[in-house]
């Protein structure tokens, strides 16, 4: 004890000085909520409450983040938040809405990559996420084509599937997660909390 102590008084000990190094430049996190009237009730509100976190996890690595919503062929909504510069009053209001209609994934794979320059995504790797309780058939076109914009803006799309079969959303996605139910203790949500 005493010759650490006289080696730090006489400067001849050894330190190390840790630093934290924060990583910059990941892309956007873009989360698709199914609003159909299957997923009314305690679904939706755990989907939304799912999204809310994706968009805490976003806010706090200062990434883009977009919420979209969807039902039944085109119609959809979609909220950008850039980093640093929220609206919560259009996030209550995101989180506040339901479509009810029928499931059709029209908008994510179809209306979404036509919208992309128009939402304001930065460049960078992009992790997609759909969450569904559908038994999604996808055509081959409309596959085809999703995933030529996927690999041409990078980007990486995990599909949850609430309580059903993915159906053929494995053609499109990175990994697909089937849920018994939307909690963080499942596997899939966990996922997504640690991208």
């Amino acid at each position: 004890e005493l010759d650490a102590m006289r080696r730090l008084v006489e400067r001849q000990s050894l330190c190390r000085e840790y630093r934290g190094v924060e990583k910059l430049g990941k892309g956007p996190i873009v989360v698709c909520v199914d609003e159909s009237g299957s997923m009314s009730g305690e679904p939706v509100c755990r989907a939304k409450a799912f999204a809310l976190a994706m968009a805490w996890v976003a806010r706090h690595q200062r990434r883009f983040v977009c919420l979209c919503s969807y039902s039944g062929g085109r119609e959809g909504k979609f909220l950008t938040m850039p980093p640093g510069k929220w609206n919560q009053k259009a996030l209550l209001e995101w989180l506040e809405g339901f479509l009810g209609g029928g499931t059709v994934l029209d908008v994510p794979l179809d209306v979404l990559p036509d919208k992309w320059e128009s939402l304001g995504c930065p460049k960078g790797t992009t992790d997609l996420i759909l969450l569904t309780d559908a038994i999604v058939q996808v055509p081959p076109p409309l596959r085809d084509s999703f995933n030529t914009w996927k690999k041409r803006e990078q980007v990486r799309c995990i599909s949850l599937v609430l309580a059903s079969s993915p159906g053929q959303l494995g053609e499109v996605s990175e990994e697909v997660h089937l849920l018994h139910q939307i909690d963080a203790e499942d596997q899939g949500i966990a996922r997504c909390l640690s991208l």
